[in-house]
């Protein structure tokens, strides 16, 4: 069974006699995203094991998928005996993750700990609030307190960071994790 985007595998899946033993499915998919589609899955049918098979290395996108239960992560560009050894891991074993996969993981897991041993939770919350399209004194209001207050607080942080412009701020902010864009060209994480 296949479908050319994730209503369709959906709807084979929900039509079928028997479910397969594994499903692959990509993040990006018309009609449906395999986040959603996913997360479809696991509720109807929670012992279905699926493997991710996409072009996306974006380390959100792999901690978002193994979160909606992703039973294995792998690459298109990977070797074809990699994809066959990772069905067959999948069937055998219940996962597969490729290395990209547990690299990237590794990585995000270790450096959460550390990003959130450097920033307080106000800079945090402030961070998250200055990758909105709002001022400086609405970031105040937001978090209860003064423009005064925001304003050193920003200065603090531009100078901590190395940046000097809100830009930096917010580029410094997306690539700790704190924030994220969602992009037309991307798939969105939460629907």
């Amino acid at each position: 069974m296949q479908g050319s985007n994730g209503q369709e595998l959906l709807e084979g899946l929900l039509a079928a006699t028997e479910l397969p033993q594994v499903c692959l499915l990509d993040i990006n998919m018309p009609r449906m995203s395999g986040f959603v589609l996913l997360r479809e899955i696991r509720k109807r049918w929670p012992g279905l094991h699926c493997l991710v098979l996409t072009a996306f290395e974006v380390e959100s996108y792999i901690i978002e998928m193994i979160k909606a239960g992703a039973n294995g992560y792998l690459l298109k560009s990977c070797d074809p005996d990699e994809m066959v050894g990772a069905v067959h891991a999948v069937q055998q074993y219940g996962y597969y993750y490729s290395a990209v996969a547990n690299q990237r993981l590794f990585h995000a897991i270790r450096k959460s700990r550390e990003d959130k041993a450097f920033f307080t939770d106000r800079e945090i919350e402030f961070l998250r609030y200055v990758c909105d399209d709002i001022s400086y004194a609405d970031i105040a209001r937001q978090m209860n307190t003064t423009y005064r207050t925001i304003d050193g607080l920003r200065e603090r942080l531009s100078t901590r960071l190395g940046v000097s412009s809100r830009v930096g701020l917010v580029l410094t902010s997306i690539e700790l994790g704190f924030y994220t864009i969602q992009s037309p060209n991307y798939p969105k994480i939460k629907e």
